[in-house]
């Protein structure tokens, strides 16, 4: 657990880089979320994160995300991964942009030491109103995947996502994203994610979110389940 909270601290640090003109451009979060058990069956999961969006020119704005999610069962561990991402947009028109985004995992209970991804594209906003926003988001993926137990590969994709976003009220909303992966090379190798999020507000600059994900991937690594499920309740601070 200590090892997953080291991983957060240099973006939690990235926060006092910044002078005081450019905060007006940037906003930040940091998600802290706990689930224990006792009894029977002794549990602990931590799932913490932090993310941050920077808009360095009028047309041209940064985002970053970074997340641990770490369970142990009867003092055995039983779940442990590690993403990033960093993702940059340029805006054209009202509705069309491109964008460079650059991956990291590590989850050696699905089989990766490390995976790497690079993954340029164009997005169009399908939908905008005040309640809704929809965005369709077409690409190329370069992958590069360091096994547990086989060879290290490469790997092609085109890349499908839709993003949405809808607003319950002024400070709550849902937010909802499913993205498909599909092997330039090989047909049978494609994958596909969903993932939803709850932002409920509390207080201030504190909120509630509720999170899940779905994952199905056709050719996992060996002796790999083809689907993973991921549920998440955390509290968040926006500064």
């Amino acid at each position: 657990m200590r090892k997953a909270l080291l991983w957060l601290m240099p973006f939690v640090m990235l926060n006092f880089a910044y002078s005081t003109p450019a905060k007006q451009k940037l906003t930040q979060k940091i998600e802290f979320g706990y689930f224990g058990t006792t009894g029977n069956t002794n549990t602990n999961s931590l799932t913490a994160a932090y993310r941050f969006k920077y808009h360095f020119q009028p047309k041209s704005r940064m985002e970053f995300f970074a997340d641990i999610l770490y369970s142990n069962r009867n003092g055995k561990k039983n779940s442990e991964r590690y993403r990033s991402q960093l993702d940059l947009y340029h805006n054209y028109k009202k509705c069309l942009y491109s964008f460079l985004g650059l991956g990291f995992l590590r989850n050696t209970f699905e089989g990766y030491n490390q995976q790497y991804r690079i993954n340029p594209g164009f997005g169009y906003t399908l939908m905008k109103t005040k309640k809704q926003k929809l965005a369709l988001q077409l690409g190329y993926e370069f992958r590069r995947n360091n096994y547990t137990n086989q060879p290290s590969k490469n790997f092609h994709y085109a890349k499908g996502e839709l993003k949405h976003r809808y607003t319950l009220t002024k400070k709550n909303y849902l937010s909802s994203q499913l993205s498909f992966n599909e092997n330039i090379e090989q047909s049978k190798d494609f994958e596909t994610e969903f993932t939803t999020n709850l932002h409920l507000h509390i207080v201030k600059q504190l909120s509630f979110k509720l999170s899940f994900e779905l994952k199905y991937d056709n050719l996992p690594p060996e002796n790999k389940k083809r689907t993973d499920t991921v549920t998440k309740a955390s509290i968040v601070y926006n500064f």
